[in-house]
């Protein structure tokens, strides 16, 4: 029964219906904190930490949920977009990798989770999502370690000149 509600909830989310990427979306919330809005997508600093630096890169153009649905132009823009972003990342947290993912399995809109790797993190070698998420690791730094994280983010997009838009 569960599943055939998760699938109806699903089908429901693609096709645009209470999406809850949809833009407008809140800025702050229990699962993200918005660093700032781009040229087709707004980035979020995800509050699960457990990879610090963790974003979310949220299309804000139109609901979508796959590449092949936006126009040329629009998946430049949104791939400029993830360029910055994760330029941004690596620039304050300087990882060890960085895992770029779009899978919409979840919630089917389309987003870029931009994912910091270290060496002795959780799940070093291997994907960060475990087949069952509950058991997925969620580190909450401190609220002003975490604003503190955001503003750093949100200042390197502003002020990197060759990533200005």
């Amino acid at each position: 029964m569960q599943t055939t509600s998760l699938n109806d909830r699903w089908r429901e989310w693609a096709a645009g219906s209470k999406c809850p990427l949809c833009a407008p979306r809140a800025a702050s919330s229990e699962e993200w904190e918005l660093v700032g809005t781009l040229s087709a997508s707004s980035l979020y600093l995800s509050r699960n930490q457990t990879y610090r630096g963790h974003g979310i890169l949220v299309l804000d153009l139109r609901h979508a949920t796959r590449a092949e649905q936006l126009t040329r132009q629009e998946w430049r823009s949104f791939c400029d977009d993830l360029h910055m972003a994760q330029h941004a990342i690596e620039a304050t947290v300087h990882p060890d990798h960085m895992n770029i993912a779009s899978l919409g399995n979840v919630v089917p809109h389309l987003h870029w989770h931009i994912i910091p790797r270290y060496q002795g993190d959780p799940r070093w070698g291997d994907p960060i999502w475990p087949t069952d998420l509950s058991t997925m690791p969620n580190v909450r730094l401190p609220e002003p370690e975490f604003q503190d994280l955001v503003k750093e983010i949100r200042t390197c997009i502003e002020h990197t000149p060759s990533l200005s838009r």
